[in-house]
């Protein structure tokens, strides 16, 4: 489906996106930052939804965040409300929180404010007519629906929301019919890092926040910030000369690498600089991987920044044209926990955290604002910004056909 550009709205849409898709052919030399229409248009942000992150696998929890049968986790992506939860075979399954008969939130009416977000049942009840299902979706009672004809529990089971696992993250496909969920591209840059047995150990929920999705995204990957903002925390633990851009590994992906600075080195070996830790390090890394942080991403919402000792996982859920909700999740390994020490290096690595997105959220706050602002038309990029020209490359060809249509 192409752009109908039958009134000047929509003329103006089509214009934009031809802007977007021009700038993502452009070779990295020669990159611009998008126009900031890019980050706050309703009209854009509706043919994102529509065309990208409807469509996309977006990544939505951890199996660990359900560790037993009937635990669960609820979330809202994109206006639909979503249950994380274990069933009683120990299968990971995503469904619609929406009851199948008149479209009450499962977790809504008198449901207690933490349970509306996580907890363990033995099956979920509508609060508003008592429809109740098990664990595999499967509805278990209808009360008083036996008098109507051909009435049958079977043709009334919960929507359950296309899934996939990687690693121990799950992600969801909305529409269902994206291609299989494919994260071996990643594999040659974890070279044995593997997250199936890394937990969650903690969460920084920094809630709503009035920043276009994009913005989080790049202000993720870029380390050019590092130099400005982040000048007294993240610059001398990974200063800007020695962060690694690459490799490029298409469209859809950004790696890059975070190598220790010499101030905060914890010593050298094999010829390279040891990265200082907060939590007791992985088992089975070479001196290189303990050197540096990863800086990863699928396109358009997974964010992943692992180190020797724990991972940053940004869970980031577009909510509007101008608003996202964002939760910073902390992985470690399962056994990091036995340490005596893992409850005092995690009060310092949330304590740093939350300053880096407090400075992170400073800046990107007036970024959205200015955009809005008729000279925000798009900079020229510096290399050391290269994630925002791959996301550019990203968003061509997801929306290149529209062009090409329209």
């Amino acid at each position: 489906m192409g752009l109908t550009p039958a009134d000047g709205q929509g003329r103006h849409l089509a214009e934009l996106v031809g802007t977007i898709v021009r700038q993502g052919s452009l070779p990295l030399e020669e990159a611009l930052a998008l126009p900031g229409e890019a980050y706050e248009s309703p009209a854009f942000y509706e043919l994102e939804r529509r065309e990208i992150l409807e469509r996309e696998w977006v990544c939505v929890g951890r199996v660990d965040q359900v560790p037993d049968a009937g635990s669960y986790l609820a979330m809202d992506l994109l206006d639909e409300p979503l249950l994380m939860v274990r069933d009683d075979a120990g299968v990971v399954r995503v469904f619609s929180r929406v009851c199948r008969h008149r479209y009450e939130d499962l977790l809504g009416g008198e449901t207690p404010a933490e349970e509306r977000v996580r907890g363990c049942a033995r099956r979920f009840e509508c609060p508003y007519h008592a429809w109740t299902y098990r664990l595999d979706g499967s509805l278990l009672s209808a009360p008083e629906m036996a008098d109507r004809p051909g009435f049958d529990l079977k043709e009334f089971p919960l929507v359950e929301i296309r899934s996939a696992q990687w690693q121990g993250f799950v992600f969801v496909n909305l529409t269902g019919d994206a291609e299989p969920l494919d994260m071996s591209p990643l594999e040659p840059v974890l070279d044995g890092y593997s997250f199936t047995d890394w937990v969650v150990v903690d969460t920084l929920d920094w809630g709503d926040t009035r920043v276009n999705w994009k913005i989080v995204v790049e202000n993720f990957l870029e380390a050019y910030h590092h130099i400005g903002i982040h000048k007294n925390v993240l610059q001398p633990l990974w200063p800007l000369s020695v962060v690694e851009r690459g490799p490029y590994i298409g469209p859809e992906w950004y790696a890059g690498r975070m190598f220790a600075g010499p101030e905060f080195a914890t010593g050298e070996e094999e010829g390279y600089l040891q990265m200082p830790t907060w939590l007791p390090v992985a088992e089975g890394l070479s001196a290189y991987q303990r050197s540096h942080t990863l800086l990863l991403a699928r396109f358009p919402l997974f964010l992943l920044a692992p180190g020797p000792d724990l991972a940053f996982w940004f869970r980031l859920f577009p909510t509007g044209p101008e608003t996202h909700d964002l939760q910073i999740h902390l992985l470690a390994p399962a056994t990091s926990r036995e340490s005596p020490e893992f409850s005092e290096g995690l009060a310092k690595v949330m304590e740093f955290i939350t300053e880096v997105q407090g400075q992170d959220a400073s800046v990107n706050e007036r970024v959205q604002s200015s955009t809005k602002s008729r000279h925000a038309r798009g900079g020229p990029l510096a290399l050391h910004e290269q994630p925002l020209w791959n996301l550019q490359q990203y968003l061509r060809k997801v929306l290149g056909h529209l062009v090409e249509a329209g």
